[in-house]
């Protein structure tokens, strides 16, 4: 008699495959390794997915944010040019005009890095990476 049988020769039903065949440990690892195979591919599969999604979403706002500062960058350069001519045209000096709009810039330029420097930068690459991470 086998140590899986009880006494009148029958297989408890716990040690039965759903094949009504013995319960052999072999068969169950083997089987066991195919199913975490089969995991790990999946996840494989899905974290390149995902991946990929995040490059595309990132790629696109990136495409679409060196347009829009193309288009605006051009729009501002033409209107400073403008503004700088206008202003020389007032103060009969051209150059005068020009150093004027220059400084106002310097101006700007000084304020924006002062505000940087005192915590501007930190939240702004936390936004970001916040941004990465969203699952919208």
């Amino acid at each position: 008699m086998r140590a899986t049988e009880n006494n009148n020769g029958i297989h408890p039903p716990d040690m039965d495959t759903e094949e009504g065949g013995e319960l052999d440990f072999s068969t169950f690892m083997d089987g066991f390794v195919d199913d975490v195979k089969g995991y790990v591919h999946a996840q494989k599969h899905y974290l390149t997915l995902h991946a990929t999604e995040k490059a595309s979403t990132l790629m696109g706002k990136a495409v679409e944010h060196i347009v829009l500062f193309v288009v605006l960058g051009m729009t501002l350069l033409f209107l400073n040019v403008a503004l700088a001519f206008y202003l020389g045209d007032l103060l009969s000096s051209r150059p005068l005009g020009f150093v004027i709009v220059a400084g106002f810039y310097l101006l700007l330029l000084g304020a924006f890095l002062l505000w940087w420097k005192n915590g501007a930068r930190d939240r702004f690459v936390l936004d970001r990476i916040n941004d990465l991470n969203d699952d919208n």
